[in-house]
């Protein structure tokens, strides 16, 4: 498996949105990236914790969970063997489901196309779940759930013209 990536450090990157550009068919968004804090700062010994920080674009102020590293390393992990598992459990259901696909069924017997739709399924969410766990590992950093503190100190879940990356 890979080394993770996870320091004893965090940055966030926040990015702010520059502009939009609509199109006949498309819409292009371009984003302002700030890496704050500048160098990093140490991430919490356990636990998660919030962490104020301002735009330095637009200068709104927001807050951030930062997750220790034993536990971003943690989930990092978790992710990344559930989705090998789930990829490498394609080389026993794919050839499973070929067999079973191509036998010849007698009429009325209900019993032998049981086992083709588990099969299916399992196939499936190795196909899709898979490489979307591997991808959600790889992106994973230990910063989450971006909030807008508004002037009197309470936290919004929606955040616009902002976004993680």
């Amino acid at each position: 498996m890979a080394q993770s990536t996870i320091g004893d450090r965090y940055v966030v990157s926040l990015g702010c949105r520059a502009g939009v550009e609509h199109g006949p068919s498309t819409t292009t968004v371009r984003w302002s990236v700030s890496h704050v804090p500048e160098g990093g700062a140490p991430r919490p010994a356990e636990g998660d914790r919030d962490i104020a920080l301002i735009c330095p674009r637009c200068t709104r102020a927001f807050s951030v969970r930062v997750e220790s590293a034993a536990r971003a390393r943690a989930k990092q992990l978790v992710h990344r063997a559930l989705g090998w598992l789930l990829l490498l459990s394609l080389l026993a259901t794919v050839p499973m489901l070929i067999h079973l696909g191509g036998q010849t069924v007698e009429e009325g017997d209900d019993r032998s196309t049981e086992n083709i739709g588990l099969l299916f399924a399992l196939a499936a969410a190795g196909v899709i779940i898979g490489p979307s766990l591997l991808f959600s590992a790889k992106m994973h950093s230990g910063v989450r759930k971006l909030r807008l503190v508004r002037d009197d100190g309470t936290k919004t879940a929606l955040v616009q013209g902002h976004r993680l990356f």
